[in-house]
Protein backbone atom coordinates (compact mmCIF):
# COMPACT_ATOMS: atom_id res chain seq x y z
CA UNK A 1 0.00 0.00 0.00
CA UNK A 2 1.41 3.38 -1.03
CA UNK A 3 0.21 6.72 0.38
CA UNK A 4 0.96 9.79 -1.73
CA UNK A 5 0.47 13.30 -0.35
CA UNK A 6 -0.67 15.35 -3.38
CA UNK A 7 -0.39 18.53 -1.33
CA UNK A 8 3.35 17.91 -1.20
CA UNK A 9 3.90 17.22 -4.92
CA UNK A 10 3.13 13.51 -4.59
CA UNK A 11 5.54 12.80 -1.78
CA UNK A 12 5.37 9.18 -0.60
CA UNK A 13 4.20 9.25 3.02
CA UNK A 14 4.46 5.51 3.44
CA UNK A 15 4.97 2.42 1.28
CA UNK A 16 4.30 -0.84 3.10
CA UNK A 17 3.93 -4.46 2.05
CA UNK A 18 0.76 -5.42 3.90
CA UNK A 19 0.04 -8.73 2.14
CA UNK A 20 1.82 -11.37 0.09
CA UNK A 21 -1.25 -11.54 -2.17
CA UNK A 22 -3.19 -8.91 -4.11
CA UNK A 23 -5.03 -6.28 -2.06
CA UNK A 24 -8.39 -5.49 -3.67
CA UNK A 25 -9.41 -2.48 -1.58
CA UNK A 26 -8.06 0.02 0.93
CA UNK A 27 -10.33 2.15 3.12
CA UNK A 28 -9.38 4.86 5.60
CA UNK A 29 -11.59 5.39 8.64
CA UNK A 30 -12.81 8.98 9.28
CA UNK A 31 -10.51 9.10 12.33
CA UNK A 32 -7.64 9.42 9.86
CA UNK A 33 -5.44 6.60 11.14
CA UNK A 34 -7.38 3.32 10.98
CA UNK A 35 -6.94 1.53 7.65
CA UNK A 36 -8.81 -1.54 6.37
CA UNK A 37 -7.32 -3.76 3.65
CA UNK A 38 -8.97 -6.73 1.94
CA UNK A 39 -7.98 -9.08 -0.84
CA UNK A 40 -6.99 -12.48 -2.11
CA UNK A 41 -5.50 -13.65 1.19
CA UNK A 42 -9.12 -14.17 2.42
CA UNK A 43 -8.65 -11.63 5.24
CA UNK A 44 -9.84 -8.19 6.18
CA UNK A 45 -7.05 -6.54 8.13
CA UNK A 46 -7.32 -3.45 10.33
CA UNK A 47 -4.18 -1.34 10.70
CA UNK A 48 -3.15 1.67 12.80
CA UNK A 49 -1.07 3.76 10.38
CA UNK A 50 0.46 5.69 13.29
CA UNK A 51 2.23 2.53 14.40
CA UNK A 52 3.40 1.13 11.07
CA UNK A 53 6.99 -0.08 11.16
CA UNK A 54 8.97 -2.90 9.61
CA UNK A 55 7.31 -6.19 10.50
CA UNK A 56 4.07 -4.52 11.68
CA UNK A 57 1.04 -6.76 12.15
CA UNK A 58 -2.61 -5.70 11.82
CA UNK A 59 -4.34 -4.73 15.06
CA UNK A 60 -7.37 -6.81 14.09
CA UNK A 61 -8.18 -9.47 11.48
CA UNK A 62 -11.39 -10.97 10.13
CA UNK A 63 -10.94 -14.28 8.30
CA UNK A 64 -13.05 -15.60 5.43
CA UNK A 65 -13.19 -18.91 3.60
CA UNK A 66 -12.68 -17.20 0.22
CA UNK A 67 -11.22 -13.95 -1.11
CA UNK A 68 -12.66 -10.57 -0.19
CA UNK A 69 -13.56 -8.19 -3.03
CA UNK A 70 -13.75 -5.08 -0.86
CA UNK A 71 -13.97 -3.65 2.64
CA UNK A 72 -15.13 -0.06 3.13
CA UNK A 73 -15.80 2.04 6.23
CA UNK A 74 -19.10 3.91 6.24
CA UNK A 75 -18.98 7.73 6.14
CA UNK A 76 -19.62 7.92 9.90
CA UNK A 77 -17.00 5.23 10.54
CA UNK A 78 -19.47 3.18 12.55
CA UNK A 79 -19.64 0.25 10.13
CA UNK A 80 -17.27 -1.73 7.94
CA UNK A 81 -18.90 -3.32 4.86
CA UNK A 82 -17.29 -6.28 3.09
CA UNK A 83 -18.16 -8.01 -0.18
CA UNK A 84 -16.85 -11.58 -0.24
CA UNK A 85 -16.52 -14.46 -2.68
CA UNK A 86 -18.18 -16.57 0.01
CA UNK A 87 -21.38 -14.98 -1.34
CA UNK A 88 -21.94 -12.60 1.55
CA UNK A 89 -22.20 -8.91 2.27
CA UNK A 90 -20.99 -8.51 5.85
CA UNK A 91 -21.47 -5.51 8.13
CA UNK A 92 -19.19 -5.10 11.14
CA UNK A 93 -20.15 -2.45 13.68
CA UNK A 94 -17.21 -0.87 15.50
CA UNK A 95 -14.58 -2.83 13.55
CA UNK A 96 -12.08 -0.01 14.10
CA UNK A 97 -12.31 -0.60 17.87
CA UNK A 98 -11.43 -4.31 17.70
CA UNK A 99 -8.17 -5.97 18.62
CA UNK A 100 -7.20 -9.49 17.61
CA UNK A 101 -9.63 -11.76 15.76
CA UNK A 102 -12.99 -10.36 14.64
CA UNK A 103 -15.16 -13.45 14.89
CA UNK A 104 -18.56 -12.67 13.37
CA UNK A 105 -20.27 -9.84 11.51
CA UNK A 106 -23.02 -7.80 13.10
CA UNK A 107 -25.17 -8.54 10.03
CA UNK A 108 -24.60 -11.10 7.27
CA UNK A 109 -26.50 -10.82 3.99
CA UNK A 110 -26.41 -13.83 1.67
CA UNK A 111 -25.73 -12.42 -1.79
CA UNK A 112 -24.58 -14.11 -5.03
CA UNK A 113 -21.23 -12.41 -5.71
CA UNK A 114 -20.00 -14.82 -8.38
CA UNK A 115 -20.03 -12.63 -11.47
CA UNK A 116 -17.88 -15.05 -13.48
CA UNK A 117 -14.53 -14.58 -15.17
CA UNK A 118 -15.72 -12.06 -17.79
CA UNK A 119 -17.36 -9.53 -15.47
CA UNK A 120 -15.89 -7.20 -12.86
CA UNK A 121 -16.48 -8.27 -9.28
CA UNK A 122 -19.13 -6.71 -7.06
CA UNK A 123 -17.97 -4.14 -4.50
CA UNK A 124 -20.81 -2.82 -2.33
CA UNK A 125 -20.46 0.96 -1.85
CA UNK A 126 -21.74 3.30 0.87
CA UNK A 127 -23.69 6.47 0.17
CA UNK A 128 -20.91 9.06 0.55
CA UNK A 129 -22.89 11.67 2.48
CA UNK A 130 -25.46 9.65 4.40
CA UNK A 131 -23.21 9.97 7.42
CA UNK A 132 -25.58 9.87 10.35
CA UNK A 133 -25.80 6.56 12.19
CA UNK A 134 -29.54 6.41 11.45
CA UNK A 135 -29.28 6.84 7.68
CA UNK A 136 -26.32 4.85 6.38
CA UNK A 137 -27.16 3.06 3.13
CA UNK A 138 -25.23 1.13 0.49
CA UNK A 139 -25.71 -0.11 -3.08
CA UNK A 140 -24.50 -3.21 -4.93
CA UNK A 141 -25.14 -4.94 -8.25
CA UNK A 142 -27.01 -8.22 -8.50
CA UNK A 143 -26.92 -11.48 -10.46
CA UNK A 144 -30.70 -11.77 -10.11
CA UNK A 145 -33.00 -11.66 -13.13
CA UNK A 146 -34.40 -9.32 -14.23
CA UNK A 147 -31.17 -7.35 -13.78
CA UNK A 148 -31.20 -4.83 -10.93
CA UNK A 149 -29.32 -2.66 -8.48
CA UNK A 150 -29.93 -3.36 -4.78
CA UNK A 151 -30.05 -0.83 -1.95
CA UNK A 152 -29.55 -1.89 1.68
CA UNK A 153 -29.91 -0.33 5.12
CA UNK A 154 -26.42 -0.34 6.64
CA UNK A 155 -27.73 -0.46 10.20
CA UNK A 156 -30.08 -3.43 9.86
CA UNK A 157 -28.75 -5.21 6.78
CA UNK A 158 -32.24 -5.22 5.27
CA UNK A 159 -32.75 -4.64 1.57
CA UNK A 160 -34.58 -1.37 1.02
CA UNK A 161 -35.26 -1.79 -2.66
CA UNK A 162 -34.22 -3.59 -5.83
CA UNK A 163 -34.37 -1.27 -8.83
CA UNK A 164 -35.13 -2.81 -12.23
CA UNK A 165 -35.86 -1.27 -15.61
CA UNK A 166 -35.51 -1.47 -19.36
CA UNK A 167 -32.11 0.23 -19.17
CA UNK A 168 -30.68 -2.49 -16.93
CA UNK A 169 -30.08 -5.15 -19.58
CA UNK A 170 -26.83 -6.53 -18.12
CA UNK A 171 -25.22 -7.09 -14.73
CA UNK A 172 -24.06 -3.77 -13.25
CA UNK A 173 -20.86 -4.96 -11.61
CA UNK A 174 -19.85 -1.60 -10.18
CA UNK A 175 -22.29 0.78 -8.51
CA UNK A 176 -21.98 4.03 -6.60
CA UNK A 177 -24.17 6.76 -5.14
CA UNK A 178 -23.96 10.45 -5.95
CA UNK A 179 -23.28 12.71 -2.93
CA UNK A 180 -26.54 14.59 -3.54
CA UNK A 181 -28.34 15.34 -0.29
CA UNK A 182 -31.82 16.10 -1.63
CA UNK A 183 -32.49 12.80 -3.43
CA UNK A 184 -30.90 9.41 -4.12
CA UNK A 185 -28.97 9.19 -7.40
CA UNK A 186 -27.17 5.92 -8.18
CA UNK A 187 -24.94 4.89 -11.05
CA UNK A 188 -24.26 1.37 -12.25
CA UNK A 189 -21.61 0.34 -14.77
CA UNK A 190 -21.44 -2.90 -16.70
CA UNK A 191 -18.52 -4.63 -18.39
CA UNK A 192 -19.55 -3.31 -21.81
CA UNK A 193 -18.82 0.23 -20.63
CA UNK A 194 -22.45 1.26 -20.26
CA UNK A 195 -23.43 3.44 -17.30
CA UNK A 196 -27.03 3.52 -16.05
CA UNK A 197 -28.29 6.36 -13.86
CA UNK A 198 -31.06 5.64 -11.35
CA UNK A 199 -32.93 8.44 -9.61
Amino acid sequence: VVHLDLRRKGKVVFDWNMSEKKINSVSLHPNGYTLATAGLNTEVNIWDVRKLAKGSKPVATQKNSKSVNSAFFSPSGRHLLTTTMSNTLDIFTGAHLHNGLIKAPTHRIHHDNHTGRWLSTFMAQWHPTENTTEEEMFVVGSMARPRRMEFFDGNSGEMLRGVEGDSLTAVVSRCCLHPSSDRIIALGGNSSGRVTIVR
